[in-house]
């Protein structure tokens, strides 16, 4: 098979809708084309971006607006300005006045529904490119730290000693724990760009590999599950955890990167 044909069936691969064969057919290919691979990865990262930001309820002023056309829409047809009598479709009739009121209101509510559809729409999808936003940012900080003599401003790995630093140069101070007995040493800290805001940033070290970890304070208290994703090689992991958001990134793979984030 050729890329654009499996491209073409990524998604029904990626919720497991093709037969055995096309399934073998494309993971075969996936094992030796790097730029599909990173397509269904994407793929995957939108998924979980959507799954985590789609639990949402519309906002009370849409709410109180359903709710008066649904009565604007009752008081119209009580009032006769709808007709008694008229046909929708073939052959069927609607001749009495509450039938009317009820096809006017489930218009309506038809209305309503595919705004809030809409509106719901809009609001994930400007979630998610709001999300790859904050992940380019993410990548390119830790890529730049790597490319001065130092990657922190505050050089120690006592725990004591790097929150207190960021205390004055940063609106946010992050809980610091050196995390060497398990295999990732405190390196120090520093402040950072992401998102157009001044962050903290902790610098971990595992084996040869640095990975940075950007913090700041959260726009909404509830935590978050962990979304993984992947750029120019890079694993990246975000989540929200006591009213603080988080980026994990170095070139470790994911599976270690997890193994962090569950001990912060």
């Amino acid at each position: 098979m050729q890329c654009d044909d499996i491209c073409d069936m990524l998604a029904a691969y990626q919720d497991d809708e093709l037969s055995r064969d096309q399934r073998q057919a494309v993971t075969l290919h996936l094992e030796s084309c790097r730029a599909c691979s990173e397509v269904l990865t994407d793929n995957r990262r939108i998924s979980g971006l959507v799954r985590r930001d789609a639990d949402m309820s519309a906002p009370p002023t849409l709410r109180g607006r359903i709710g008066k056309s649904l009565d604007r829409a009752d008081l119209e047809a009580a009032s006769g300005k709808s007709a008694d009598s008229w046909k929708v479709g073939r052959g069927t009739r609607f001749s009495a006045r509450g039938e009317t009121l009820g096809l006017a209101r489930w218009i309506a509510a038809l209305a309503a529904v595919c705004l809030v559809s809409i509106l719901a729409t809009w609001q994930v999808m400007g979630t998610a490119i709001h999300t790859d936003g904050i992940a380019r940012d993410v990548l390119n900080a830790h890529l730049r730290s790597l490319l001065q003599d130092s990657p922190v401003q505050v050089a120690t790995s006592d725990q004591h000693t790097v929150r207190p630093w960021f205390a004055g140069r940063s609106d946010f101070a992050p809980l610091v724990k050196d995390l060497s007995a398990d295999g990732f040493a405190l390196v120090g800290g520093r402040l950072d760009y992401v998102a157009d805001r001044r962050v903290s940033a902790l610098v971990y070290k595992r084996r040869l590999h640095l990975v940075n970890v950007f913090m700041w304070a959260a726009a909404a208290a509830n935590d978050s599950a962990p979304v993984a994703s992947t750029r120019n090689g890079y694993s990246l992991l975000t989540w929200n955890q006591n009213g603080a958001t988080y980026w994990a990134v170095s070139d470790l793979n994911l599976e270690e990167l997890r193994t962090l984030q569950r001990l912060l």
